[in-house]
């Protein structure tokens, strides 16, 4: 059966880009279908860590807008204080630039993308996938989908098992000069306002990047807790918001248990795996991650050095999901101590020590427990109590709201 391309892959974020190139530069034909005209708009703070970088093969400099060496952390809106780094803890860019960017490396590698198909079905055939959108019907040997967080791919593949719904709503702000000036090099953090929530500031070379995020139960009190941060900026921090543009939700897709994240000649990757850090709502690193396994995997199967893609699950299963897993437990007793964790963070040179490192990719969540000592012999009861916790705090703010 002659096909399009030895591999589709569905979605031109950075998981699929980044497969994407791999597999182009393996000499493999590769067809991207991508729903959207880029550059599009995304929901995301795109505030890129030094293990996202250290992870993209090429260079990304020209699209890096800002450096950040500083955060001012909230609790509740409450209780502000700053931390500084010497170093630059991440930097900021804009999620349309940064898409944009990896596309045109990845097609400058040979892959080839069309715009404006978006997959609604995949089924599988003898020795093809095929894969069916709104115009037309696409034949390939593999298909990775990598088409976000409502992914028809994962649908299609039985490959949507275990997963958690977050959800997202961020706007694109712009500020009186003098603003945006002082805070170029400053994240904003509040959290512990409610179980499981956030909310964030980041800054771009023009703009503000603000937003809110959390559980998806707790969606209709995203906008009140939106409401909040906004009127935060303006009063406390002195901050003359003059534009507010492209408000929009985002849902957020957690993996909270190991699963297969193949069936067949398919498989997922990014938020179409649920590849999102439960703790701060961050995808890009995992995207890249599993964009890039992905098309190591299917390279395997295509030069037949694997008889299948089960390496691909594995790979997921031993790699990411630890770390994913472990961000859920901490969330867990961060939504049970918060406030507790928020003065670690002021007062402890250790802890604030700890957090830099996490977000510079020097270490890692199943880090964590060792730096308790002989208390991390109860992390585990610890964790499955915070849990209990945790839930119960969650339903009852369901309930009661901020008021409660």
């Amino acid at each position: 059966m002659e096909t399009d391309a030895d591999v589709i892959i569905a979605g031109a974020g950075p998981a699929g880009t980044l497969a994407a190139y791999e597999l182009a530069t393996h000499g493999h034909s590769v067809l991207i279908l991508e729903k959207a005209a880029f550059p599009r708009y995304k929901v995301c703070g795109a505030g890129l860590t030094h293990k996202i970088i250290r992870e993209i093969p090429f260079d990304i400099s020209p699209i890096l807008e800002t450096e950040i060496n500083q955060v001012i952390f909230t609790k509740g809106f409450k209780d502000q204080f700053a931390r500084t780094s010497s170093g630059a803890l991440l930097y900021c860019t804009n999620r349309d630039i940064l898409d944009d960017y990896l596309l045109a490396k990845a097609v400058e590698a040979g892959a080839r993308v069309i715009h404006g198909e978006k997959v609604t079905e995949v089924s599988q055939e003898k020795g093809f996938v095929k894969v069916i959108t709104r115009s037309g019907t696409y034949r390939s040997s593999l298909l990775i989908g990598a088409d976000g967080a409502s992914s028809s791919v994962a649908r299609s593949a039985g490959l949507r098992e275990h997963i958690m719904p977050g959800l997202a709503w961020e706007a694109e702000i712009k500020v009186d000069e003098a603003s945006l000036a002082r805070y170029s090099g400053t994240v904003f953090l509040d959290w512990g306002s409610f179980p499981g929530g956030y909310g964030w500031v980041f800054p771009k070379k023009d703009h503000l990047s603000i937003g809110v995020g959390g559980p998806a139960t707790l969606s209709k009190w995203m906008m009140p807790y939106y409401d909040k941060l906004v009127n935060y900026l303006e009063k406390d921090c002195g901050i003359r918001v003059t534009e507010t543009s492209s408000l929009k939700s985002w849902p957020i897709p957690v993996r909270v248990k190991r699963s297969r994240f193949h069936n067949g000649r398919v498989l997922v990757a990014g938020d179409a795996g649920g590849l999102t850090d439960p703790l701060t709502g961050e995808g890009i690193y995992y995207a890249v991650r599993s964009g890039k396994i992905a098309a190591e995997c299917c390279h395997n199967y295509l030069v037949s050095k694997s008889p299948s893609l089960a390496p691909y699950s594995d790979m997921v299963n031993r790699e990411l999901m630890p770390e994913l897993l472990e961000a859920n437990r901490i969330k867990f007793l961060f939504n049970t101590v918060p406030l507790r964790i928020h003065l670690f963070v002021r007062d402890s040179e250790r802890a604030w020590r700890a957090f830099g490192k996490i977000l510079r990719g020097e270490r890692w969540y199943k880090d964590v427990p060792a730096g308790f000592g002989y208390w991390k012999l109860l992390w585990g009861a610890a964790c499955l109590v915070s849990k209990c916790i945790s839930d119960f705090r969650e339903r009852k703010f369901k309930r009661e709201g901020f008021d409660g």
